[in-house]
């Protein structure tokens, strides 16, 4: 993330540098090895011509040189292989000649595997040679680098190179690369200043390019000594705009050559060019104020604007990393973006969890006041439903306790809310058993209603196993109450009705409207008349089972309706009220055959 905040910062401020760049590279690249002078001579034995155009550097005004090459070869340990004369005895004395000339001045190189022959150190004397060893971050890309002091003391040659430039440097820092240095960097091929040097007109370009830079001559040939470096996502300098030599540049690779990353590390330190790790504490601090942040977006904004704001948090990340750049402090960007959005998820997942506990608490509590599936409705949906409805068929059961009356009067009120409260309970537990919903409380009864809102699928089936259920219950509801003379009496309808909410925007109510409704609280009426705990109306009993023992009971016009409407029961013991004999035509052998048992 480093280098793509060294890519935001060229893309949003103007990141080249004015000042003229205090280290310039001089490559042995491919149009060196490929020119008329250069091409017949092998790498091993180019000292001669290294040791003349580095010369030809300082010469120019170059305050230092420094070679990235180890120099592990000398031509003079070579013999011929027939006779064993040493036929290049004393190839390699220029070279060596030059670099004592310009002790201080001069460094060359060595590596973890790989060191100078000892007449090239002993030329060069105690200091003279310099590790070229570069340190990469975690993830294998070169950004930092950490100065031993005092520099001229140190065994790196950057620090070598920086010591000699009077550089103070002490901490480690960070390079800000602003574009790709293979683009950018001042360049000359080494044909370039073997050429040049032959005129003044040469000369002189090389002074302008030479003069009070620190010089490094390196290999550039294509996958040689090359690393991953922070400037990969840079853009390259235009080729009006790069300091380059008659030869040109060598191509860009996707790694950077090893000679341009020490000619950054040193060109950076010397141009304030760096940024130094924050003070201690700095990044927890910021990455507790952004995770705070975070958490509180994540807490209070709904969950569909927290992709926005997890972005603006990103953004405010990196802005806040760009600004320290400028300041010379690296903050690492991931850090911010990090904690923000981490804390965000956290808690918007939190809230979540909370709203889902909160939903399934307020389903369960408002169950008891109203259908859970219409809580779950209005819970998903997070508003009210219309009001109004629609038109379903269900099953309307009026739950009445027969002799309320007398006992309220017998009873103090506590005790007459206790008895009634015993009962709903009792009742209340069969009707949700067999999928029923109850709409209302009416004083001592209730009104419950199957198939609305939810949905069952056998509604008069489920609503007479209710009642059945219900009425052997009469026992037990009685021993609880402690009242004996407690009864019950239930009548159902089955027909279409309006379901949903009734009332105005500051009260409503969720229940079923319809002539099934009041058709079923008039059937109660013949339940009493006939004395029975159970009777139902033709549109019931055309939805049961064939085995249910049926008894019409009933047949006439209720009150308020203008047709004939028949009303049945169970004929089974429970539901008679009292052991009254019955009718001739229940009692002949004729209806009796039409009975089954009711299945218990």
């Amino acid at each position: 993330m480093i280098d793509r905040l060294f890519q935001a910062r060229t893309m949003l401020t103007d990141a080249g540098e004015n000042n003229p760049a205090p280290v310039a590279v001089v490559g042995l690249d491919q149009a060196s090895l490929d020119s008329e002078r250069l091409s017949p001579i092998p790498r091993v034995l180019m000292t001669p011509v290294l040791a003349e155009a580095g010369q030809a550097i300082l010469d120019a005004g170059a305050v230092a040189l420094g070679f990235d090459f180890v120099f592990a070869y000398s031509a003079d340990s070579f013999a011929d292989p027939s006779t064993g004369e040493a036929r290049l005895s004393g190839f390699d004395r220029p070279f060596q000649a030059f670099v004592y000339r310009n002790r201080g001045r001069i460094f060359i190189a060595h590596t973890e595997i790989g060191v100078p022959h000892r007449s090239f150190s002993a030329a060069i004397g105690e200091g003279g040679v310099r590790s070229v060893i570069v340190s990469t971050d975690i993830d294998g890309v070169v950004r930092q680098h950490t100065p031993e002091t005092p520099l001229n003391d140190s065994d790196h040659l950057i620090d070598a190179l920086l010591g000699v430039a009077g550089s103070d440097v002490s901490e480690a820092y960070t390079a800000i690369p602003t574009s790709r240095l293979a683009t950018s960097l001042p360049y000359f091929s080494l044909i370039d200043v073997l050429t040049l040097k032959q005129n003044e007109e040469g000369r002189q370009q090389l002074k302008e390019f030479a003069n009070g830079r620190i010089v490094l001559l390196g290999g550039l040939l294509p996958f040689e000594d090359e690393h991953l470096y922070s400037d990969r996502f840079l853009p390259a300098t235009a080729d009006d705009n790069a300091e380059t030599g008659p030869g040109g540049r060598p191509r860009v690779q996707p790694q950077t050559a090893g000679v341009f990353i020490l000619a950054d590390l040193i060109g950076s330190a010397l141009s304030g060019r760096t940024a130094i790790a924050p003070p201690a504490g700095v990044l927890s601090v910021i990455a507790a104020l952004f995770a705070v942040i975070g958490a509180v977006v994540g807490l209070f904004l709904p969950l569909v604007v927290l992709p926005v704001a997890a972005v603006l948090g990103t953004l405010a990340g990196l802005f806040l990393s760009l600004v320290g750049l400028e300041l010379g402090i690296l903050l690492s960007p991931g850090v911010a973006p990090v904690s923000c959005v981490g804390a965000m998820v956290i808690s918007a997942v939190g809230k979540v969890i909370v709203l889902q506990r909160r939903q399934r608490s307020l389903v369960r509590l408002f169950g008891h006041y109203l259908a859970p599936d219409v809580i779950k409705h209005m819970a998903r949906s997070e508003q009210l439903p219309e009001l109004g409805g629609d038109t379903r068929h269900v099953v309307v059961a009026f739950i009445d306790i027969v002799g309320f009356t007398k006992m309220s009067e017998k009873l103090a009120d506590q005790d007459v809310v206790r008895v009634v409260n015993a009962c709903f309970d009792a009742i209340g537990q069969s009707i949700t058993k067999h999928q029923g919903y109850i709409d209302k409380y009416i004083g001592d009864a209730i009104m419950a209603v199957w198939n609305a809102p939810n949905t069952v699928e056998n509604p008069e089936k489920a609503a007479v196993d209710a009642a059945h259920e219900i009425i052997n219950l009469l026992d037990h509801i009685r021993q609880i109450t402690d009242q004996q003379e407690l009864d019950l009496r239930i009548a159902l309808n089955a027909g279409p009705v309006l379901v949903g909410d009734i009332g105005g925007e500051h009260r409503r109510s969720f229940t079923v409207m319809g002539t099934t409704v009041n058709t079923a609280s008039r059937i109660e009426s013949v339940a009493k008349d006939k004395k029975v705990r159970l009777a139902i109306s033709q549109s019931v009993a055309d939805g049961l089972p064939k085995s249910y023992p049926l008894s019409e009971i009933w047949t006439g016009q209720l009150r308020g309706l203008s047709t004939d409407l028949s009303v049945y029961t169970l004929d089974v013991a429970e539901i008679y009220m009292e052991s009254a004999p019955k009718d001739a035509e229940r009692q002949s052998g004729q209806e009796s055959s039409n009975l089954v048992e009711f299945p218990r």
